[in-house]
């Protein structure tokens, strides 16, 4: 048998140490271990030692180190500031000594950190480890209650049992129950805390405010899931997602007066369009990815801001994307025809290497218009190049040593090197960065685009339109080779979970009430009493089925309770009284004096001991309580 306190603290602790877990990345890595070190140290004292700090000198700790972390607290710094606060409470109650209101305190500080993080977090894999807190978080309660309840008595296995299985049984209920609630409750267009999300910095596939030499190799090593689409897309996909025109040292950048205005794509009249809906992870930018050539975006649900369309034909939101985020998109087979902004895509260093400008003007000899001269650029690359996720040490300017000497480097040596040969042979050209390409994920009918397929290309103006021209041999990343079937069906698991639980918008529970009415509507063309008694038989299986089950878990079980009230009704029987509503003493003094009295006291004797008593009842008792019931 285990004492109250103790099975209480050991649960509480499971609870603590997963709150810790899902506190990283949130905390300051440094901190989180500084603390979880000092909570693990409470851990064992509780259970071993016994020796705690005074409270008083852990309280004036908490209040100065609690200051000194909210003084980092600003609007683009919330969540840090306050994790570090979590732990450290945490870990000054794991310090300190443990009453039932201490425990309470460190179960709520607990789970309150991992309530913090799913905020922020939607995966499946969080889901069932905040299931995990929330179950073992109940179980935790309800351990406490019996310990601030009736002291740290000593608890029998049976009682364990029974407790620990109702405190798992109790969320589980509370669950199917809410499905209801989730499924008919008015639903918000936007996250309530949206205004909590930090931009996070670093590295984001063709998500990325500039495009950087030797840069995009490294996220092509990155399998993460950018956005899942479905509808129908062509064999052939690039992702658009900004628009870079000026080349400033060994960056592409966009200027600021590209950004300016709001223009359309005007088309070919024959161009196909495709309509298609994306569901886009959070990027901490506020580009939005599209199919090219887009025409528009319809229905962004879950994004608090707004999207506007910017010369280069891209979209940019008015605050990041820090949620998942689903949209329709609507764009077309055939490229743009806006003009485009000169000088920009003409501009070229001052300090570019003669090598390079004096292959411009070889290329361009006998070239026949713009289009022989891209042309001529398309057919250098194809001599002596190979694709390579790194360009390597290098001296001087990169794109002249990947031109003249390595003739290897991946898609942004291909594309800048494009781009400055046609400004320099007068063809306005400019880079595209995003994406391309996708994996058919046929277990959800749905394609997938990942970091793995960031890509960078050329637009270049050729005869009053832009035309693409991607120099780049063609190439399949390690990481997307990898992809297996098992990440395929992870992945649809995941896409469950998104498209139906984190992405339940409110135009999916409009659409889910209006299929309801039509239902219910339908219901009144069949025939009344058929559909009556059919509900009437429904209900009586459903109240049998209940009834079993309630009589099988509550009746047939062999525990004390049954055990007595078996007893009762056998008295009942042989003397013709009521003995149910006999007090256990008044029952004993019915069979005095006659032959069953010793199996009768042993059986009362068992119920109040489990009942009132402390010392509880071992499984042995119970099986021998069946035992001399056989002869009442």
């Amino acid at each position: 048998m285990r004492s109250a306190k103790g099975v209480s603290l050991t649960f509480t602790y499971l609870v603590v140490f997963g709150s810790f877990v899902s506190l990283y990345g949130f905390a300051d890595s440094l901190y989180l271990l500084i603390f979880f070190a000092g909570t693990l140290y409470g851990a064992v004292n509780d259970f071993l030692f016994k020796k705690h700090f005074p409270r008083h000198l852990l309280t004036i700790v908490g209040f100065l180190a609690s200051g000194y972390f909210l003084l980092d607290l600003n609007m683009s710094n919330l969540i840090q500031p306050f994790a570090n606060v979590l732990i450290l409470l945490i870990c000054i109650k794991a310090l300190e000594e443990k009453r039932p209101r201490d425990i309470y305190q460190l179960l709520l500080l607990s789970l309150f950190g991992t309530a913090l993080t799913a905020t922020f977090r939607f995966d499946l894999s969080f889901m069932v480890f905040f299931l995990y807190e929330l179950f073992l978080g109940t179980v935790a309660f309800m351990f406490t209650t019996v310990y601030a309840s009736y002291g740290d008595k000593r608890l029998s296995q049976e009682f364990l049992s029974r407790y620990i299985k109702f405190s798992l049984l109790f969320p589980f209920g509370v669950f199917i129950l809410a499905i209801p609630f989730f499924l008919l409750l008015p639903r918000t267009h936007t996250p309530v805390i949206d205004m909590l999300a930090t931009k996070k910095e670093g590295l984001k596939s063709g998500i990325a405010q500039k495009v950087e030499l030797d840069k995009v190799g490294e996220i092509q090593e990155d399998n993460t899931v950018v956005m899942r689409v479905y509808g129908t897309l062509p064999p052939n996909a690039y992702w658009r997602v900004s628009v870079f025109d000026r080349y400033v040292g060994t960056k592409w950048i966009r200027s600021a007066s590209i950004e300016e205005g709001h223009s359309r794509f005007r088309t070919s009249s024959s161009s196909r369009v495709y309509r298609y809906k994306v569901i886009l992870m959070p990027t901490y930018d506020t580009f939005l990815p599209l199919l090219d050539h887009p025409l528009g975006v319809r229905r962004v649900e879950g994004y608090r801001g707004t999207f506007r369309r910017v010369k280069g034909g891209y979209y940019i939101g008015t605050r990041p994307i820090s949620k998942p985020i689903r949209y329709v998109g609507i764009s077309s087979s055939s490229a743009p025809t806006d003009p485009p902004e000169y000088p920009d895509h003409l501009s070229v260093p001052e300090d570019l290497p003669n090598s390079i400008k004096e292959l411009a003007r070889e290329l361009s000899e006998d070239a026949r218009g713009d289009l022989g001269k891209v042309m001529k650029v398309i057919a250098f690359f194809k001599k002596d190049f190979r694709y390579s996720l790194r360009l390597g040490q290098y001296e001087g300017d990169p794109v002249e040593h990947f031109l003249f000497r390595s003739k290897s480097g991946n898609c942004e040596f291909f594309a800048s090197s494009t781009a400055l040969l046609l400004r320099l042979m007068g063809v306005p050209a400019r880079l595209v960065g995003g994406f391309k390409g996708y994996i058919k994920n046929d277990l959800g009918n749905y394609y997938m685009v990942t970091n793995s397929m960031a890509h960078v290309w050329v637009e270049a103006w050729v005869d009053g339109a832009w035309m693409r021209v991607d120099t780049t041999p063609p190439y399949r990343s390690p990481a997307v080779r990898s992809i297996s079937r098992f990440d395929l069906f992870k992945d649809a698991v995941l896409s469950f979970w998104y498209e139906n639980v984190v992405d339940y918008s409110v135009k999916t529970q409009s659409a889910f009430l209006r299929n309801l009415k039509l239902k219910l509507e339908g219901l009144k063309k069949l025939d009344v009493d058929r559909f009556v008694k059919r509900v009437f038989l429904f209900a009586s299986l459903l109240v049998l089925a209940g009834y079993s089950l309630y009589f099988i878990l509550f009746h047939l079980r062999r525990t004390p309770v049954n055990l007595y009230r078996k007893m009762v009704g056998r008295l009942e029987r042989r003397y013709g009284k009521r003995v149910r509503a006999m007090m256990p003493e008044e029952i004993l003094a019915m069979v005095k004096g006659t032959p069953i009295e010793g199996d009768v006291e042993y059986i009362v004797r068992l119920y109040q001991r489990y009942r009132f008593s402390s010392h509880g009842v071992e499984g042995r008792d119970i099986k021998e309580g069946y035992r001399v019931l056989s002869n009442i």
